[in-house]
């Protein structure tokens, strides 16, 4: 791992511990020094530290490696069961990218499962509750770990929530008022922008939406 993460193999064979391996992993990983409640009895690779290195890769990236281009689909060859090889450098890429896809997806999943509780099983907007079409909605789009926080979601049925990504309905920062795009008023959208809708909150204050990341989302929108 330390040399995917691109630490010179001279200076891996100058480490003489298993804890300054793991420190210098998790410090390339993450761009800043290791904590070190992450170090544990007989110098073991813990899920914690793992999931700190997995994070940082989230974040960061991997000094060096790019998505490949993509791949030119061709017709099947006659011998299906022919030889195959193997580019053990797009090996080493595609496992640096399911690691982050990974991370991003379980992320997603604990972010979705958070929503559904602090909004009642409810979509935010309409109410809705058939739980196969509520999505977690980011207020200030994805930007690693950190972002799958609950003030910075919102609970949206999958067709609410496309209008909320694409700018067309936005929620007032102050007093949550439903803002729909005047092109959706001719659609039977335009119902919720009337009569000062509001937003269906949280049941815990401490879970209510950003000021700060709706005023950003609908500044953005431009309502």
């Amino acid at each position: 791992m330390a040399g995917a993460l691109g630490i010179p193999p001279a200076t891996v064979d100058g480490l003489t511990r298993k804890d300054e391996v793991l420190a210098a992993v998790i410090q390339e990983a993450t761009k800043a020094p290791m904590d070190p409640d992450l170090y544990s009895p007989g110098t073991t690779v813990t899920n914690q530290a793992l999931q700190v290195i997995i994070d940082g890769i989230t974040i960061n990236g991997v000094p060096g490696r790019s998505d490949p281009a993509p791949e030119v689909l061709e017709d099947e060859p006659d011998d299906f069961f022919g030889t195959f090889d193997l580019d053990l450098n797009s090996l080493s890429d595609l496992r640096d990218r399911r690691l982050v896809e990974v991370a991003q997806r379980q992320g997603q999943d604990r972010f979705r499962t958070a929503l559904i509780a602090a909004y009642n099983g409810r979509c935010a907007v309409t109410g809705f509750n058939a739980a196969e079409t509520l999505q977690a909605a980011h207020i200030f789009p994805y930007n690693g770990p950190a972002s799958n926080r609950v003030t910075n979601g919102l609970l949206l049925r999958a067709d609410i929530h496309t209008l909320f990504d694409r700018g067309a309905l936005a929620i007032h920062e102050t007093n949550h008022r439903i803002l729909v795009s005047p092109h959706l008023d001719v659609t039977p959208y335009g119902v919720l922008g009337q009569d000062g809708r509001k937003l269906r909150l949280p049941k815990l204050r401490a879970h209510y939406p950003s000021v700060a990341a709706l005023r950003s989302h609908r500044d953005w929108a431009g309502m």
